[in-house]
Parts: structure tokens; C-alpha cells; sequence
């Protein structure tokens, strides 16, 4: 407490009596403290109180007086109090964002040439509240650090409050004190981001729990009163926070779709659809109800703080994803897919009416290393972002830069999938973001690429077709280009997706963690940050990746309907060339099936029960060129695409399987394909009736044409007359070739 009084008088030359008075300035509680500037709200500047006591009635002036330029960006002295008659007085003082620390001054209005100064300093900047269990808690763990800690450039500009388990404390992050290396790299990423600026961080973490403890007095595994004396510590002498941060998955993972349901009551005490909840009492939500005894509006004023939804953090396998069942379905482990379903559930949350007080969708940050190498071959800790430089630290940063970046501090903006391109002739898929070039941690650092060990080890992870890891995916001019697993084209069904379940692409334990498969997934690199780059978020817009291509109807052939098609005219005798084309999901009838013969067996294309995909090729002297080759092998009920492209004159046959192409060179021959009076048949024999085609047909057509190394001609210039088959049904049922019962 500081005060001073003043008394002039004059015996000589009598005058109106000069006011005189005392006036006293509280301290505040401790040096350094920082007061948050408003910018979530789009502000720069704190309404910083200031009291004291003095003689009644005298009007108060106050400034910030700015240490660490000699007072050269000091305030403006301003009215900010009278004191009241019982001698006490208290007022506002509006300061903007700064680099210096200031010392709160007040004087008389009356009295101008006196003025008393508070002995503690004060800042305005940033405070930022991150709640959490685990991971965040992890940041100022000792036991996650390697000793190894980035510089911090400004020893004044970061202080952290931490001990939301008990004994809560402040502490600057400083090259002589960093706490750990999670805390220098988070204050050099808040530094390189908003240079000048000073940041409060009160680390709201404790491991193991879950938000329906901390708001349940009867759960004693986390205590809202602890919680609540770390805030106190932070938010004295008038401070509030401005940006609170929430990434909390792991323990109210259960929660899964009714995730957001949950949580947006203990933010606003409403539900999604607005309706008032009363608090304390029961949280309803569609999978269930908990007990809750207070809510974060206790803490925040929401005309002062806003929230940042940061999404799921890297949740990692802990055995074989998808086994052999598994990748022809896709199936989740179900303990990742409730993540996935707790993040789509948060995102849906952020439409509500009700989450007014929420900032725009944060980072989720998935590009660091978990866990550890269990010395025994194996990986373990994986919850928790691991003791090097590519864990924990990386971890801090992602979670403070992903705060700024929803508050609008950065100057990049956060790298989504926002643009898509299905080539129209289903080679590839192509997407990328506007934010800027793709690439990922192992590309960007020039590391080796991961050996050809695993399928799903791809130059770029996460991508999934048809729920199966995406095999090529690579690099092209700053694009992710996805090819079809296996080769051929994409098709009109085909779906693809990013970021699944625990968004990480991951397949194989331990083999993913071992070989930090993390270094594969999608970034954006952005200078500044102190990092290769920021993750591409996870689960895109299904209208991003819709799939473009245009619908190709099928017509699915019945068992005992004997359906097949033949051609109406005979296959003229000169021509060596012939391209037939398969678009087709087949069932094992039984028997040896025919999708395509040609009378006279010149062309004979069959299935065996076992799935053999067998081809003979006779020329029109009947010198058998192929005998009975096997060109592939049918997987039951899975689609496939089928060329086989002959021209006897060049003497090659090309069979293109799954968008895989097999050259047969030929012997000698006539030169010409068909001997007299011979025509094509699809779906069952030709010689003779019998080993008819079960399964669903996409397309059938036949060119009398063929393209040098392959493929379907690229014009339907010499297509057969009514040489394409294809759905729905009424247009196969109503195809002039058609013949037998009718398909579906």
C-alpha cells in the first residue's frame, strides 16, 4: 500500500485554500502478473482495476507507466475514481497489449505533481487456459522430457500455471528455468508467433480423469476445488482468461457420438436444441447421464473468454488393427472408432445454437511421436506424446499455435482437404488443400521412405478406399494422388476417407510405432512455428471427397434364369483385331463359367471354380496361339475389370487386369481371327450351351479394334454394333443380343 498527503499554506498573502489530501494504491498480489488483451474478441487492449483509499471527494487519476522503455508507451493519465465518503475508491484503466511490463501509477487530480507507484508490475497479453488429462498434464512432467530444451529467446514473455492436482504455482519458461522441454517449445512457438507479446498459460490438466469427474463433487479422482484454486492463482486481481482450449478424448472416449451432446452442457447449461439445464443436477445425453455439480461457466465469463474446440489428439493402436476379415471391411478397432465418433460428435456440437462462446473448429494435432520402445521388441506408454524432441514438445506447440491460429493471432490458416479431383478416367484421385502444398514430416526432413514391408506403408498414410489403408498414395506437385489399391480404375461406388478412426493410418503393432509411420501423414510446413509442419485435419468433408464419376448401372444375372447375350451376326473372317472389355462381380456357380467365347473356340475366356481366369486363342486356320493360359485370379463377389486386347498381325495379346497389363507375345498365324460364320457370346458357351456367368454385370462390350499395348480403345469408333451391354436391368433385358431369362 502505498500513500502520500500534501499540505501548502501561505501566512503572507491569503488565497483560497489548496487542496490537500492522501491517497493510497493497493498492490497487486504478485510481480509480473498478466492481465489478457480481448484478442479472441478481436481486442488489443485490458481493463485493468486498480483501488485504493484516500481522502473523500478528491477525483483519481491512474496510468500504466511502461518499464522497459523509460515510459516512452505509457497511458495517458486519466480519470478513473472519486473517492467515495467512506475514503475508499476503485477504477478502470484500459491498456493495450504490449512488450512491456508497466507499474500501475495513480495520483490526485488536484495534486498532479505527486503520484503514488505500485511496486509490482503488471502485463497485457495473452491468457490462455488448456484443459486436460494426461497429455497436457505430461507438458511440465520431468519424466517426458529429454533434457534437451529449445532456446527461449524472451525470458519475460511466457509464464506457466500449473498443479491442478493440488499445490498450484506459477513459473517463468526461461533459458535458466524451462521446466521441461514440452515448456520451452511451447514458449518458442507462442514467441515466433506473436513476437513482442507476452502469454499466461494455466495448464487445467490432470492425468488419468474425465471431465464428469471434475464437475462431480461425489468423484474424488478430480477435484473441482483444485481446479478452481489453480484458476484463482491465475486469475487474481482482476484477470480473466481469454482463450480456453480443450483436446480431452481419452478417458471420455465412451462418450463416443453422444460426445458433444454431453460436454455442450457443462460449457452453456443448455442442450444442443437450447433448452435450459439445471446444474447442479443430472446430465442427460442419447447414451446416458452423469451427475454434475458445476459447469465452466463458474469460472469464465463468456463476454471475456471464448473456447477453442482442439480436436482428438493422436490415438495409436495397440495390436493389429485389421487382420485378414477385417481389410476386406474395413472394421475399426472399436476403442479408435469411438474416437472417431467423439470427433464427429465435437464438430456437430460447434453448429449448435448453444456454443455461442466457441471459436472456430481448432487444430487437431495428430504429427508427433507416442510412447516408446518396451526393450523386449515391442512399444509401449502409447497414450502419451513421447520423451523426444518429436513428442511432447511437438505436442505443446501443436496445442498453444492451434489456440492462436482459432483466434485468428496467425498468419496461416489451418491446412484442410478442401479440394478434390477424381480423374474422369478413374486413374487417380487428387486432393489438396488450399492452405498450401502437401507434404509430410518424412518428405519435408528428406528422411528415407519406409521399405515396402507393409501394404499400407504409403509415401502419404491415413487414406483409406472402400475402408481398406490406401497402397499408393503419393507426392504429386503439392497434391496427395491416390491411386486403386491393386491397380485399375476407380468407379462411380468407390468412397474414399482420411482420417478414421484414431487418424492415424495405422495397421500394424508394433511395426506403425516402431517405424514412426506418424512422419507419414499429410502436412502443410509452415514457417515460423518451430515445426516441419501442421497436420492436415482429419476427416474431411464428405462433400470434399464425394465421388465425382458418373454412375455406371448394373444388371445383376439370376441362377437358373440362364441368361446370356449373342451377338446377331457373324464376326467377319478378315480382321486380326479384337479388344474385350469386363466390367463384372462374379459368384462361383459351381461349375467352369464362360464370360466370353467366340464360336469355334478362336476366343475362350472361363472361370473356374477355384477362381482361375483362364484364356485360349486360336486363329482362323485353327492354330491354337494361347492354349489355355491363366491370365488372373477371380475373387468371389468383389469387382473386377477385364481387357483382353488381340491383334494377330502384330502378333500380341494384352490382357489388362485390375488395371495391371500382361503382354503374350504370339506364334505365327493367318492373320485373320474368325473362321466362317462365328459370333460372340457373353455370359455363358458358344459351342454349346452351358457354364453360365452368376453375378452382377457392370459392362460388357467388344471393338473390332485393338490399341497397341493395351486397354480399352480410346474412341467408339469401330465398337461393335450394339457391342456394349450394360444396366439397368430394363436396358440389359431390352439389348437385342439379349437371350435367356431375364436378369435383375
Amino acid at each position: 500500500m502505498f500513500s502520500f498527503s500534501l499540505s501548502i499554506n501561505s501566512p503572507r498573502t491569503p488565497r483560497a485554500a489548496v487542496p490537500t489530501g492522501t491517497l493510497s494504491l493497493a498492490s497487486f498480489s504478485a510481480d509480473r502478473i498478466l492481465y489478457d488483451s480481448r484478442a479472441a474478441f478481436g481486442a488489443n487492449a485490458a481493463s485493468v482495476p486498480f483501488s485504493g483509499t484516500g481522502t473523500a471527494g478528491q477525483v483519481v487519476q491512474a496510468r500504466a507507466f511502461s518499464v522497459d522503455d523509460g515510459g516512452v508507451t505509457s497511458t495517458a493519465w486519466i480519470d478513473v475514481a472519486t473517492i467515495s465518503g467512506g475514503g475508499g475508491w476503485s477504477g478502470i484503466l484500459s491498456v493495450p497489449r504490449s512488450a512491456s511490463w508497466y507499474r500501475p501509477e495513480v495520483r490526485l487530480k488536484s495534486s498532479p505533481l505527486a503520484a503514488a507507484q505500485g511496486a509490482n508490475r503488471f502485463g497485457v497479453g495473452h491468457v490462455l487456459a488448456i484443459w486436460g488429462q494426461s497429455e497436457h498434464a505430461n507438458i511440465t512432467n520431468s519424466f517426458y522430457s529429454a533434457g534437451a530444451p529449445v532456446p527461449v529467446s524472451d525470458p519475460e514473455a511466457v509464464q506457466i500455471f500449473h498443479g491442478a492436482a493440488g499445490n498450484p504455482t506459477r513459473q517463468f519458461i526461461t533459458n535458466a528455468s524451462p521446466l521441461t522441454d514440452a515448456c520451452a517449445a511451447m514458449a518458442a512457438s507462442l514467441i515466433a508467433a506473436r513476437p513482442g507479446e507476452k502469454f499466461a498459460i494455466i495448464l487445467q490438466a490432470v492425468a488419468g480423469t474425465d471431465p464428469r469427474a471434475l464437475v462431480n463433487d461425489s468423484d474424488t479422482s478430480r477435484l473441482w476445488a483444485n481446479d478452481k484454486a489453480l484458476h484463482d492463482l491465475a486469475t487474481a486481481d482482476g484477470r480473466s482468461v481469454g482463450i480456453a482450449a480443450m483436446s480431452w478424448f481419452a478417458s471420455p472416449g465412451n462418450l463416443a457420438s453422444g460426445y458433444g451432446e454431453a460436454m455442450i452442457q457443462l460449457f452453456t447449461k443448455k442442450t444442443l436444441a437450447g433448452a435450459n439445464v439445471t446444474i447442479p443436477g443430472m446430465i442427460s445425453y442419447s447414451g446416458g447421464s452423469f451427475q454434475a455439480d458445476h459447469w465452466f461457466g463458474e469460472l469464465y465469463d463468456y463476454a471475456e473468454t471464448k473456447w477453442v474446440a482442439e480436436g482428438p489428439h493422436r490415438f495409436e493402436i495397440d495390436a493389429d488393427m485389421l487382420d485378414a476379415t477385417h481389410l476386406a471391411g474395413g472394421a475399426l478397432q472399436s476403442n479408435l472408432k469411438n474416437k472417431e465418433l467423439c470427433r464427429l460428435s465435437w464438430r456437430s456440437m460447434l453448429a449448435s445454437a448453444s456454443a455461442t462462446m466457441f471459436l472456430p473448429l481448432g487444430l487437431e494435432p495428430i504429427t508427433y511421436g507416442n510412447g516408446r520402445d518396451d526393450g523386449a521388441g515391442g512399444w509401449t506408454d502409447t497414450a502419451h506424446p513421447s520423451a523426444t524432441a518429436d513428442g511432447s514438445p511437438v505436442f505443446a506447440r501443436l496445442t498453444v499455435l492451434g489456440m492462436l491460429q482459432a483466434a485468428g493471432l496467425t498468419s496461416w490458416a489451418l491446412p484442410v482437404f478442401d479440394n478434390c479431383l477424381w480423374d474422369p478416367a478413374g486413374t487417380y484421385v487428387e486432393v489438396w488443400s488450399s492452405s498450401g502444398p502437401i507434404t509430410t514430416t518424412r518428405l519435408a526432413r528428406a528422411e528415407p521412405a519406409l521399405p515396402a514391408t507393409y501394404p499400407h506403408w504409403a509415401q502419404v498414410m491415413g487414406f483409406q478406399i472402400n475402408g481398406v489403408p490406401a497402397q499408393n498414395a503419393t507426392i504429386v506437385g503439392g497434391r496427395v494422388r491416390i491411386a486403386k489399391n491393386g491397380g485399375g480404375t476407380f468407379i462411380f461406388s468407390d468412397v474414399l476417407t482420411f482420417g478414421e478412426g484414431g487418424a492415424t493410418g495405422q495397421v500394424k503393432f508394433p511395426q506403425d510405432l516402431q517405424n514412426a509411420t506418424w512422419k507419414n501423414l499429410p502436412i502443410v510446413a509452415v514457417a515460423g512455428t518451430g515445426l516441419t509442419g501442421i497436420p492436415v485435419r482429419p476427416m474431411p468433408s464428405g462433400a470434399v471427397l464425394a465421388n465425382s464419376l458418373p454412375a455406371n448401372p448394373s444388371f445383376t444375372t439370376v441362377a437358373g434364369q440362364l441368361t446370356y447375350f449373342r451377338d446377331l451376326t457373324a464376326w467377319p473372317t478378315a480382321g486380326g483385331k479384337i479388344t474385350l472389355a469386363l466390367d463384372m462381380s462374379l459368384q462361383n456357380a459351381g461349375v467352369t463359367v464362360y464370360p466370353f467365347e467366340m464360336g469355334n473356340q478362336h476366343i475362350g475366356l472361363n472361370v473356374t471354380t477355384a477362381g482361375l481366369i483362364r484364356l485360349g486363342l486360336t486363329d482362323s486356320a485353327g492354330t491354337s496361339l494361347i492354349s489355355t493360359a491363366t491370365i488372373g485370379n477371380m475373387t468371389w463377389g468383389v469387382r473386377k475389370d477385364l481387357i483382353v486386347a488381340v491383334d494377330l498381325v502384330a502378333r500380341n495379346c494384352w490382357v489388362t487386369y485390375d488395371g495391371v497389363t500382361t503382354t503374350y507375345p504370339l506364334p505365327a498365324n493367318s492373320g485373320n481371327l474368325a473362321s466362317s460364320g462365328r459370333r460372340l457370346r457373353f455370359l455363358s458357351r458358344e459351342i454349346t450351351t452351358g457354364g453360365y456367368c452368376i453375378g452382377t454385370i457392370y459392362k460388357a462390350e467388344v471393338w473390332n479394334d485393338c490399341v497397341t499395348g493395351g486397354g480399352r480403345p480410346s474412341t467408339d469408333a469401330n465398337l461393335r454394333a450394339n457391342g456394349r451391354i450394360a444396366g439397368p436391368a430394363a436396358t440389359a433385358n431390352a439389348h437385342p443380343w439379349k437371350n435367356g431369362g431375364a436378369v435383375v
